[in-house]
């Protein structure tokens, strides 16, 4: 098993198209290794919660498509 266990790499969302486009995520990577700890911080509006549930998203496919471990540590 590799070291990281997240690792993202030019990661974009954008809701909407043409002229109303709003771009939350424009080429975020993002590489987190065992044992690290990381903070997501950032003015309001600026992509935290979309980068997080995007994430969420992609462990909980990778856990039922591969049978990957998934941890979550309480507060």
């Amino acid at each position: 098993m590799a070291d990281h266990l997240i690792q993202t790499n030019h990661l974009s969302k954008v809701y909407g198209a043409g002229e109303t486009a709003v771009h939350a995520l424009e080429d975020v990577s993002l590489d987190v290794g065992a044992g690290e700890f990381f903070a997501i911080m950032g003015p309001s509006g600026c992509g935290k919660s979309t980068l997080l549930n995007m994430l969420g998203r992609w462990t909980s496919r990778l856990r039922v498509k591969c049978g990957l471990p998934v941890r979550i540590w309480p507060i």
